[in-house]
């Protein structure tokens, strides 16, 4: 921290000193006033006032249009970020209206609101806007269909996706759109106040500013308050960005202090209440039934006609090669249907028909498991019908309560599974989707998760489990799928070997390994020769 404020400091001495050189040599080359005399102009127009004025004019123009036009460029960008149906209705006209440089606008503002103030914060809006809408557009777009999915299955309102969720995730996008506006919006207020006109007479504490006084400065040949304004404008400008950016930081470290205390509050009785975690009340397991389960993008079938029963408690590992529809299956038991994916078929779970994700559901992602701007305690607290409790016990049963106020993000790669599938359970489903769970983690975190995972998970709920590793599907599943086509073939894991290490080394599991291997190669060999008979066709 104090190398950082050193190097800070050398920094702003440099620049001013490389600034002040530079102004020197303009004005010995043009004949412009010394440093010396600018600063004198300057003093003397504090002296009388109008130099404060002038500053407290321009920062009100400023606040005033930046921060009604940078909401609305919010607003706009997350809406058609996030919404395919708005972005195709609106997108094209606003890249239309963007393409209109700000300057360009200014007769037609003189031309519509005159003199008056508002035309001045339509163009600082205006431009604020632009540039907010395009970047915080683009953040919303990029933000992985998988959090919404999960915020969907776990219960969460609309109102806490977008507050915890969208705009956390969004949080870059928006400090950068909200800094670059910033600066522009001071450019549009110079630029708006040059075509003003002189009103003292009329008493309006914002009918001048700094602008104006750059322009006013050649009519009565003061060379000196031109250079002067220059560099208010230029000191208004870094004292601006400044305040926003420790304003921002600010926020962010009190919100997250707001979110420790909350989970350290709540947890705090937890913790002696409830110090036996070993009975967790979660509902009993169900069935699941999938009945002529179809999948296709567009033309294109990936999924045909799979029909099977998942037995209550049980997992379904599922393996095939690569691009053979796992995790379109998957989506497709889900209801995950965004990105084009047409869904046919029935899932029935529990005796109840599905076709729409919904809290039922739980899911479990290689890619974004965590929210990870919340406290450990507030994403498994996280869904609508999430239990304290419940919670609790879950957070103790996988060694995370040690962790609840700390931030998701900072969690390593085991910890973060564990949260995702402490999450998940935490909302009482009835059904477990996991995607590669342990795909990204090293070989002894992903055996430890494995083993984890048949001990505390197995059982409880009824699971669909996608991996591409054969030994974990035989270590988590009860029944094993390979393949997810018309000839796929499920092989029955024998589950009277309760230590994982065992069951590992029987001759049972070396076995279902080796035909599990030989299925893999037979639908290797057939997806070969489609592609090749394809091809000549």
């Amino acid at each position: 921290m104090r190398r950082d404020s050193l190097f800070g400091a050398i920094r702003i001495a440099s620049g001013a000193a490389l600034f002040a050189l530079c102004l020197a040599l303009v004005a010995r080359k043009l004949g412009l006033p010394s440093l010396s005399s600018v600063f004198s102009g300057l003093a003397s127009l504090w002296s009388s006032g109008v130099l404060a004025h002038d500053i407290e004019v321009t920062t009100a123009r400023w606040a005033i249009g930046w921060s009604g036009g940078a909401a609305v460029g919010i607003v706009l960008g997350l809406v058609t970020g996030r919404s395919r149906a708005v972005s195709l209705m609106l997108e094209g006209f606003l890249i239309l209206l963007r393409a209109i440089p700000f300057i360009a606008l200014l007769p037609l503002t003189l031309r519509i609101f005159g003199l008056t103030e508002v035309g001045k914060f339509f163009l600082v809006g205006w431009a604020s806007a632009s540039i907010c809408w395009v970047v915080v557009h683009q953040s919303a777009r990029e933000v992985s269909p998988i959090l919404r999915w999960r915020a969907v299955t776990l219960g969460a309102p609309t109102y806490r996706w977008v507050s915890r969720v969208l705009l956390p995730a969004c949080g870059a996008g928006i400090y950068t759109a909200l800094r670059t506006s910033l600066a522009l919006a001071l450019l549009v207020v110079a630029v708006a106040e040059m075509g003003g006109v002189y009103q003292r007479s009329t008493g309006l504490w914002w009918s001048e500013g700094l602008g104006y006084r750059l322009f006013r400065s050649y009519d009565v040949a003061r060379d000196d308050y031109l250079l002067g304004g220059i560099i208010v404008f230029a000191l208004l400008g870094i004292a601006l960005e400044q305040l926003f950016s420790s304003a921002w930081s600010l926020s962010a470290y009190l919100l997250f202090l707001m979110q420790q205390r909350r989970a350290r509050r709540q947890t705090a009785a937890l913790s002696t209440q409830l110090a036996d975690a070993s009975a967790l009340n979660l509902p009993e397991p169900v069935p699941v039934i999938l009945a002529d389960l179809s999948a296709a993008y567009g033309s294109r079938a990936v999924v045909s006609g799979m029909s099977l029963k998942i037995d209550p408690g049980a997992t379904l590992s599922i393996i095939g090669p690569s691009g053979c529809g796992k995790t379109t299956l998957l989506r497709a038991i889900g209801r995950l249907d965004g990105n084009e994916l047409q869904i046919d078929g029935s899932v029935d779970v529990g005796g109840i028909g599905r076709s729409t994700p919904g809290v039922w559901m739980g899911v479990v992602f290689q890619d974004s498991p965590v929210f990870e701007y919340m406290t450990v305690w507030d994403n498994v607290m996280f869904g609508n019908s999430a239990d304290e409790t419940i919670a609790w016990r879950l957070l103790s049963d996988f060694g995370l309560t040690q962790l609840v106020a700390e931030r998701a993000r900072t969690l390593s790669g085991g910890q973060r599974q564990r949260l995702a599938v402490a999450t998940a359970l935490a909302s009482r489903p009835q059904l477990l989707l996991l995607d590669e769970p342990f795909g990204a983690l090293d070989a002894i975190t992903r055996r430890q998760l494995q083993t984890f995972y048949r001990t505390h998970v197995r059982g409880r709920v009824t699971a669909v489990f996608v991996t591409h590793d054969v030994t974990e599907a035989l270590l988590v599943g009860n029944v094993i799928a390979v393949g997810v086509g018309a000839d796929r073939k499920l092989l029955a894991v024998d589950g009277a070997v309760s230590s994982s290490g065992e069951w590992e080394f029987s001759p049972r599991f070396s076995d279902l390994k080796r035909e599990a291997f030989e299925e893999l190669e037979r639908l290797s060999t057939g997806s070969r020769d489609t592609q090749i008979a394809n091809h000549h066709a």
